[in-house]
């Protein structure tokens, strides 16, 4: 070998030993900081911010697709927002402690459903249960869709991959992008979010928001569920609509969507029928709890859309999750 052929073979070995170094130290850094909660149990951001986490408040989708996929758990909880703001993995007493995981997403509309979905059934768990609401199947868009390439196993691997060295993984390793965050209340490392009761201004412009943002079913969506549903043929399932309040179906009749409200529940409950997953009708369990958004939360709801575990609690013993001898509904 000539003395040229060796130097630069010594160079190549030195340059790929740099960049396996350098790759180490992000991935190091990354893993450490676990600004989406993925890698460690309590993460050093935790202390400083109590839970609170401007990050996974924002980012909600690819944290909670990233927990779902590293989580190990008997029993997940799909939904949108009023999942993980309304069941608390701690109080279901069919599934041990420590396995249940809180898969609520924010905004989370029927059509990505089939993602969360197949997330969850990588997982293999025995049970999970969906919560669907009116806004899943009426709201047009999110700013940002699950990427519908997390249905496939090379999909998740890039999720995962990306999560320790992708450019969003080293940016958001660090305080500043998770400390700040106005939002008062806390996570759990099983996915729900402890929120403190909200002032009357808050829910009055969250009916504003929902005054603005109600719109008309759009059946084509139902499709998006039944997809859903047959990713989860091997999953003991339970399927339900999620209780709505007294303020929020005066918001739909306010803006003329009484109907619609109607149409889409039936057309849900009848497609779960059609698939062999009778769908639970949940929304009058909130009826008891009357909510004037000019008062600010009460013990059961949040705002307009958003009920706490007081109804929560009942929610889950509906579907058979409190209680000796629960059971899901079926597979």
């Amino acid at each position: 070998m000539r003395a040229s052929e060796a130097l630069a073979r010594r160079y190549l070995v030195l340059t790929g030993a740099m960049l396996a170094l350098l790759v180490a130290v992000v991935a190091g850094r990354v893993i450490w900081f676990d600004a989406y909660w993925i890698f460690r149990a309590n993460p050093p951001w935790r202390a400083e911010t109590g839970g609170n986490s401007r990050l996974l408040d924002r980012q909600t989708r690819r944290a909670k697709v990233l927990q779902a996929l590293t989580r190990s758990y008997d029993l997940a909880l799909i939904g949108s927002s009023t999942v993980y703001h309304g069941l608390d993995p701690d109080d279901v007493e069919a599934v041990a402690p420590g396995h249940v995981f809180n898969a609520g997403i924010s905004a989370l509309i029927a059509t990505e459903l089939p993602v969360i979905a197949a997330v969850v059934a990588a997982r293999a768990p025995a049970r999970a249960t969906i919560g669907l609401d009116y806004y899943m199947f009426s709201r047009p868009s999110v700013p940002v869709h699950l990427d519908e390439a997390l249905a496939t196993p090379s999909g998740r691997l890039a999720a995962l991959m990306g999560s320790i060295l992708g450019r969003y993984a080293l940016e958001d390793s660090r305080l500043a992008a998770v400390a700040g965050n106005e939002d008062p209340g806390a996570w759990t490392r099983a996915g729900f979010r402890q929120t403190p009761p909200l002032p009357a201004a808050l829910t009055l412009e969250n009916d504003a928001t929902r005054r603005r943002t109600t719109a008309p079913f759009r059946p084509e969506t139902l499709d998006g569920l039944a997809l859903a549903l047959d990713r989860l043929s091997g999953i003991d399932l339970a399927v339900y609509l999620s209780p709505v309040s007294d303020a929020q179906r005066r918001v739909l009749a306010d803006l003329g969507l009484t109907d619609d409200f109607l149409r889409w529940r039936e057309a849900v409950i009848r497609l779960g029928a059609a698939h062999g997953r009778p769908v639970l009708d949940l929304t009058g369990l909130g009826t008891p709890y009357p909510f004037d958004p000019a008062a600010g939360s009460t013990e059961a709801w949040l705002d307009n859309l958003h009920y706490t575990p007081v109804i929560g609690r009942q929610v889950l013993a509906r579907l058979g999750l409190r209680g000796p001898g629960a059971a899901v509904t079926n597979r």
